[in-house]
């Protein structure tokens, strides 16, 4: 059977197979400059902006206004005069020095981005980023590798580890979770021959089921046995949690506790065996957590994976707050609850389809590059080279983005907070003429503008902190 997949298409159970049938345009990189291009030119949502519309221009005006009319009515000055008045008010105060203090930094920033590697989708991101206070990182592909090895195969009984593995692997050859392609990487370099199964059923955040010679296989996390059978209805099968025997349980805790993800296979109502896998962690991952919390944020962990498991690898990386086994809708949750009851500033970074709906629901979704497409449609910046190190990048650039735009408005309000009163004739009674003429006026406003705009240009220089 033969359908058009279109952008956006998600399979969420079974296998699938796609053939690429666009390109030029639709290419990666196409899509990347497109992205860079846009988040150059939109979404500039800055505070600084609305006043400068709402309050600045308005008061200037109003300023200018009472000038001349203090000075014809109230003074008795030429008409002449009055008007040069008002001129020399607005020109003086002209507010390209505010207008550019914002988006040049802004479209600097997300081009010095863009050649780290780094796509920043808007300039409200850019901002945002920089009051960010927690950090919360999924666990697999995130902070690991994602590339996880079989590293014990442990039979049940009278079943030896070329069956354990043949079943498991026949069963995951389909599947694109990491832990499952560890399994079938396991078996074909044993060369062990896989199976032809059918039934093929992914189960998210679950695990699979299939069938081979009409019997059903089982491949799970233990922990989740019991719900994933009661949700399909598979009620011959509702007792494998119970079937679990105590030595292999115990076994299972000693594999979890060691930061080891364990998998149950099950042949019918029978448990054949163990099989453990463990992913490696970055080697970037705990500096980054250490130098992110240097800064003053908090740093939690959300994963799917089971509660030892996470708290072994936390403990390993230095992350305190972990929340494990979660679906995505409960990180989704989790995320939420940190934003209105703990009133934070979120941003969470992940690479799953998982992940996908708390990169949504996070005031900053951060995507990993070499993660799924839905991942990063779904994230607000996206790491193109896979690197944590890029992580704390954008972080340092955000911070020292703010504070440039911070310099230039407080460069452009200086100015006109010493220029508009001479303008309007402040300094006559002791000079007994005008300091400020709408020739000197421009004069002005175009130095203010070449300081902002060499104190904008600085950001070329940023450098990250060690």
């Amino acid at each position: 059977m033969k359908d058009k997949v279109i952008g956006g298409t998600i399979n969420k159970t079974g296998y699938i197979r796609v053939k690429a049938t666009s390109v030029g345009s639709q290419t990666v990189l196409a899509n990347i400059v497109e992205l860079v291009s846009k988040g150059k030119t939109t979404n500039l949502r800055f505070k600084e902006l609305q006043i400068n519309a709402k309050y600045f221009i308005p008061i200037v005006f109003s300023i200018a206004i009472i000038s001349a009319f203090y000075w014809l009515i109230v003074a008795q000055a030429p008409i002449e005069f009055a008007i040069t008045v008002f001129a020399t008010v607005l020109v003086v105060s002209c507010p390209c020095a505010l207008g550019i203090a914002t988006p040049m930094v802004v479209s600097l920033a997300i081009g010095l981005a863009a050649k780290q590697g780094v796509i920043i989708k808007g300039g409200r991101y850019l901002e945002k980023l920089a009051s960010v206070d927690t950090i919360v990182f999924d666990k697999t592909g995130t902070l690991t590798k994602g590339k996880p090895k079989v590293t014990d195969l442990i039979p049940n009984n009278r079943y030896d580890q070329y069956y354990l593995l043949q079943m498991a692997a026949s069963s995951e050859i389909k599947s694109e979770h990491p832990i499952a392609q560890a399994i079938v990487k396991k078996a074909r370099e044993e060369k062990i021959a896989l199976l032809e199964v059918s039934e093929f059923d992914a189960m998210i955040g679950h695990g699979i089921m299939a069938k081979y010679n009409q019997k059903r296989i089982l491949v799970t996390n233990p922990r989740s046995n019991k719900n994933m059978l009661k949700s399909n209805n598979e009620n011959s099968l509702s007792r494998i949690q119970s079937m679990i025997p105590k030595d292999m349980e115990s076994k299972i805790t000693d594999l979890e506790l060691e930061g080891k993800t364990v998998v149950t296979i099950f042949v019918e109502e029978k448990l054949i065996g163990l099989i453990a896998v463990a992913d490696t962690i970055r080697e970037d991952a705990i500096s980054l957590v250490k130098k992110i919390r240097s800064m003053g944020k908090e740093v939690i962990l959300l994963s799917g994976d089971n509660q030892r498991t996470s708290s072994a690898i936390a403990k390993q990386i230095g992350i305190e707050n972990v929340f494990s086994e979660m679906l995505p809708q409960q990180k989704l949750e989790k995320i939420k609850d940190l934003q209105q009851k703990e009133n934070r500033i979120v941003a969470m970074i992940g690479d799953g389809i998982n992940d996908a709906p708390a990169l949504t629901q996070a005031d900053i979704g951060i995507a990993i590059g070499s993660g799924t497409d839905v991942a990063k449609e779904a994230g607000h910046i996206i790491l193109i080279k896979n690197n944590l190190s890029d992580i704390l990048f954008t972080l340092q650039l955000s911070i020292y983005s703010l504070k440039k735009i911070k310099q230039n408005l407080a460069i452009s309000f200086a100015y006109n907070s010493i220029t508009i009163p001479i303008a309007a004739g402040l300094l006559f009674g002791f000079t007994n003429s005008l300091i400020l003429t709408p020739a000197l006026a421009a004069l002005g406003w175009v130095i203010s503008d070449s300081l902002v705009f060499g104190n904008s240009l600085l950001l070329r220089r940023f450098k990250p902190k060690n």
